[in-house]
């Protein structure tokens, strides 16, 4: 007996993203790096961006979390996140 298997099939969806802010207004925000392509330059473009103008917003840098995939993709990482009462967390390498 074989089994087939269908390359074409759906993925089933069982976690959604999180919801959307409503506004960044009095948020607070982190940022976390793979630590490559250039993040190093990109991220703090990304910061400096939204701090002009969303002046209420308070920002997190990568530098302040843990940096690289290993780094950014564990438990700590995001308890660490929770522990700060970080609204929202902008991830990768932004090149």
């Amino acid at each position: 007996m074989f089994e087939v298997l269908d390359p074409t099939g759906a993925t089933e969806i069982t976690q959604l993203h999180a919801e959307r802010l409503g506004s960044l207004d009095q948020k607070r925000i982190a940022f976390l790096s793979d630590d490559m392509w250039q993040a190093h330059r990109i991220l703090p473009l990304i910061r400096e961006h939204i701090s002009t103008h969303y002046p209420n917003v308070s920002l997190v840098a990568e530098t302040d979390l843990p940096m690289g995939n290993t780094a950014i993709d564990t438990d700590a990482t995001a308890d660490a996140i929770v522990a700060q009462g970080i609204d929202a967390v902008v991830v990768g390498n932004a090149s």
